[in-house]
């Protein structure tokens, strides 16, 4: 690639149309050279054709306007205040022009390629709209495709390595080796890898973030460990569950041999002596008789209606026909009446006025009770003859007969204490015969019988706290697996949820894989190019320092840091290195990375000489520049190349202007020959 010319338009420093002829170089007359004093629009140049190659996108060239913070995109191109004016031209846009580019035409194998990127800015605001197209001899690309074009010719990450200024040089010779290994390795083509990974990264952090539902994740994570824990209780409860189990068995089993063995030695099985089965027998026969006669005072009396309830039942219903009757209701009344209306007629106020007498009231009293008494007497006849009770009579025994009716308790309590009374006669039998029996039993069997009772005892005591815990073993067991049910359920719920999200996971697992893949590849091409990249360092730093030999050789290691040797091998450390050697390792680097590269791009240098010692650019105006690629324009300032500095580089110089900004707001770019640079013209 060879820079034929170069055309600025209301950018920066350049205002209007500015077009720079930079003609074709030959071999060994490859410098052109821009001169111009400090102000006068060398770094807007240099600038612009950065701009060119990366858009004002580029985090690096908007990085470089201000110390202190990064000015956005729209800032960028607009301006910010006072600190940054934007990219348009101050004086075209005071005057209302709208348009800022650059265009640059050169010349590659496929032929002459001419490239233009613009941007309107109306009104001091920018439309965000970058304009980019590239053409060809056959065809023409715009904005995307136009970028790829320029990306495959120099990639962003190279082009601070073909245009740059010597503050760069400065920077890397005082860079600590992290920061020289992120400069080889973006040259190298391998930062675009650790890029590849780190967009990667980006999207597994975005998709775990917005899709994968990390409170969900988190919950279900807590849930799994809970069943897990859950499971772990509920297991550890099992086997101690089954251990129990086996203990019962083997002590349902031991006690099963113990009866037998009480058995063997007795007719009977008892935990008492002879003296114990007297008291036995005198309690429970004392037992019998208080339950013969309590019994015997209750059954007599009612022990036909317990035993008829039928006969009781229809007793009670003849009872309520009597008593329900109208004749025996009349009866009642006319019982009331006569017991009650004579004396409230007769004795009791409001009395007529004026009053009867006292033979009056007598006659009618009477003649009243008469007439009750024989209504009374009518109602009696109507009465049913065969069974006819007096009315209160009637009543009473009904009262007495209804608890019969609903009597089941009291029959089973009758029941109950017959049953008692023969479950007394077969106790006293048994321990009739317990009591013939127990004189039988020798010293020595009587002795292992006591003993066999003790362990019994303890056996059954034993056996019954294990099925007590058995018990509650079994209520701590249905509640873990209640608890594990539910955990499982919620579980289900939230994998529900979560179940669409199968396909991100994979989508991160196949990411991860790759990042990986990208991570090996990244050692692979390290090692590919360390000895390439090691010899080009060595061979150029040669060429620059010639007449000093502190460092004999330089190492590139396996993560591209840099250890210097001297003659015998031993290593040097950087701080013993003096300023102007590490200038110039810096630049023997940036040759080699260039070099190492593999791209045919003109390299661009502004105020070459600025940071380099003056013992050492001698070295660099006579190996470097001529030397550094096809192309090689530089921009330095009138104190940097003087006269006898000319002198040196003139034989490669094949082209020169001279820059002038005569109100700082138009840089203009004249041709001047070299013999009037060289007498100051």
């Amino acid at each position: 690639m060879i820079f034929e010319s170069i055309q600025l338009t209301n950018l920066f420093s350049y205002y209007g149309n500015q077009e720079i002829q930079l003609g074709s170089p030959e071999p060994g007359r490859n410098v052109c050279l821009i001169m111009g004093r400090n102000g006068f629009g060398k770094t807007s140049l240099l600038n612009s054709l950065k701009l060119l190659f990366t858009g004002v996108s580029y985090e690096p060239l908007r990085r470089a306007v201000q110390r202190t913070r990064m000015p956005t995109v729209k800032q960028y191109v607009e301006g910010a205040g006072n600190d940054w004016w934007g990219i348009m031209n101050r004086r075209a846009r005071n005057e209302g022009q709208t348009r800022c580019a650059i265009r640059v035409v050169w010349s590659e194998d496929i032929g002459r390629v001419t490239i233009e990127r613009s941007w309107r800015i109306e009104n001091g605001a920018w439309d965000n709209e970058e304009s980019l197209t590239v053409a060809t001899a056959t065809e023409t690309f715009k904005d995307d495709e136009a970028q790829e074009f320029l990306d495959r010719r120099l990639p962003q990450d190279y082009v601070y390595f073909f245009l740059f200024d010597g503050e760069q040089i400065q920077e890397l010779a005082e860079s600590k080796r992290d920061s020289q290994q992120r400069q080889m390795e973006r040259l190298l083509g391998i930062g675009a890898i650790d890029a590849l990974r780190g967009s990667l990264n980006q999207a597994i952090g975005r998709w775990e973030r917005d899709e994968l539902e990390p409170q969900a994740r988190a919950d279900l994570e807590r849930l799994e460990g809970d069943i897990r824990g859950t499971e772990a209780d509920l297991d550890l409860l099992d086997r101690t569950q089954a251990s129990l189990d086996q203990e019962i068995e083997n002590d349902t089993d031991a006690l099963r041999r113990n009866r037998r063995r009480i058995e063997g030695l007795s007719a009977f099985v008892h935990r008492h002596d002879e003296a114990q089965l007297k008291d036995d027998r005198a309690r429970i026969q004392a037992q019998r008789i208080d339950s013969l006669d309590r019994l015997s005072a209750q059954l007599p009396r009612d022990v036909v209606l317990l035993t008829n309830p039928s006969l009781v039942t229809r007793a009670l219903e003849r009872l309520d026909q009597v008593l329900g009757s109208d004749a025996n209701a009349r009866s009642r009344v006319l019982d009331v009446l006569l017991d009650t209306l004579p004396a409230r007629l007769f004795d009791q106020p409001a009395f007529p006025d004026p009053d009867m007498r006292d033979s009056q009231r007598a006659y009618y009293r009477y003649k009243l009770m008469r007439i009750l008494e024989q209504e009374a007497e009518a109602t009696g006849d109507t009465l049913d003859p065969t069974f006819a009770p007096d009315p209160q009579a009637a009543t009473v025994a009904r009262d007495q007969l209804a608890p019969y009716v609903q009597a089941d308790a009291l029959r089973s309590a009758r029941t109950e204490e017959l049953r008692r009374l023969q479950g007394f006669a077969a106790e006293l039998r048994q321990l009739e015969t317990d009591l013939l029996n127990v004189g039988s039993l020798s010293e020595e069997e009587r002795a292992r019988y006591d003993r066999y009772v003790v362990e019994r005892d303890q056996l059954e005591q034993h056996l019954d706290a294990k099925k007590k815990r058995q018990t509650e073993l079994e209520g701590e067991s249905n509640g873990l697996k209640r608890k594990l049910d539910d955990a499982r359920r919620r579980a289900d719920q939230i994998r529900a949820k979560l179940g669409q999200n199968v396909i991100i996971e994979d989508r991160i697992a196949t990411a991860r894989r790759l990042g990986h893949l990208f991570g090996a590849l990244k050692d692979s091409r390290k090692q590919e190019r360390r000895g390439e990249l090691e010899a080009a360092i060595n061979r150029h730093f040669r060429v620059l320092m010639s007449s000093h030999h502190l460092i004999d050789r330089v190492e590139v290691d396996e993560d591209f840091g840099l250890r210097y040797l001297d003659q015998e091998g031993n290593p040097i450390g950087m701080g013993n290195l003096a300023a102007g050697m590490k200038q110039l390792m810096a630049t023997a680097l940036l040759w080699a990375l260039s070099e190492a590269s593999g791209k045919q791009v003109p390299v661009v240098i502004d105020t070459p000489l600025a940071r380099i010692d003056l013992a050492h650019q001698e070295g660099i105006l006579q190996h470097y520049y001529p030397n550094a690629a096809a192309q090689v324009i530089v921009l330095p300032t009138d104190s940097e190349l003087d006269a006898r500095k000319l002198k040196l580089i003139a034989g490669h110089v094949y082209r020169a202007y001279r820059l002038t900004n005569p109100d700082g707001e138009h840089t203009i770019p004249e041709p001047v020959a070299l013999a009037d640079l060289m007498q100051g013209g």
